[in-house]
């Protein structure tokens, strides 16, 4: 049995001390992401729900009340009724409340898909506490080596998903961006999508979309 050039082993051996936690990349990677925009940005807001697109900005800078305003629905100027609808549903918003989507993400399941200079490409099963359904989800995160910090987390069925009797999802995405505010700036989330339709009782369709975007980004607050 021929042995190993020293070097070689040397070699193995760096590699799999260098193998990379996984877990704790993720955790790292996401904690990077600024999810308190309201805190210190001003940005634009783009949401895109039941077929309606609403803009608005966020200005921190404004007195209590008024630093939600609503720029355009369906590209037009918005009435009375959706200027107090966006007024309610604005009341207590807080970009924060949507890093619990995270929480989908089986962190101890992560395993390496692929990996090129700039980014780690990771799979994982979904958190069975967060979500019913994942046999048929193919679910991915993609980390940025510079940071690191998370880039996006994408999950979406590759079959016909039968949560219940009498229920069939035929779609099933949610998907999840982050990038830098502004060059050199804090990791936010820039894109949230989620996208679910299918069929209960065989004869009962439903289908939501909901697309929210975040955009040019203003440091307002120190």
């Amino acid at each position: 049995m021929k042995r190993l050039p020293a070097a070689l082993l040397l070699a193995c051996a760096a590699s799999a001390v260098h193998a990379e936690d996984y877990t704790a990349l993720f955790e790292q990677a996401a904690a990077a992401v600024v999810w308190n925009l309201e805190d210190q940005w001003a940005f634009t807001e783009s949401r895109l729900s039941d077929d309606t697109l609403w803009v608005s900005r966020f200005d921190p800078r404004r007195g209590d009340g008024e630093q939600w305003t609503l720029l355009s629905v369906d590209g037009r100027a918005p009435t009375e009724r959706e200027l107090r609808e966006f007024a309610d549903d604005k009341e207590d918003h807080e970009t924060s409340a949507s890093s619990n989507r995270l929480d989908l993400v089986g962190v101890d399941t992560l395993e390496l898909v692929a990996e090129d200079d700039a980014s780690w490409l990771l799979r994982f099963v979904p958190d069975e506490d967060e979500i019913e359904f994942v046999d048929n989800v193919d679910a991915s995160v993609r980390i940025v080596k510079d940071g690191p910090y998370l880039q996006s987390v994408d999950l979406r069925n590759n079959a016909d998903i039968k949560p219940g009797y009498g229920m069939k999802i035929g779609t099933f995405v949610v998907g999840l961006e982050f990038g830098p505010a502004v060059a050199d700036g804090p990791i936010v989330p820039t894109s949230m999508r989620i996208r679910v339709s299918g069929r209960m009782l065989l004869f009962i369709g439903f289908e939501e979309t909901e697309v929210i975007e975040y955009s040019d980004f203003e440091k307002a607050l120190p």
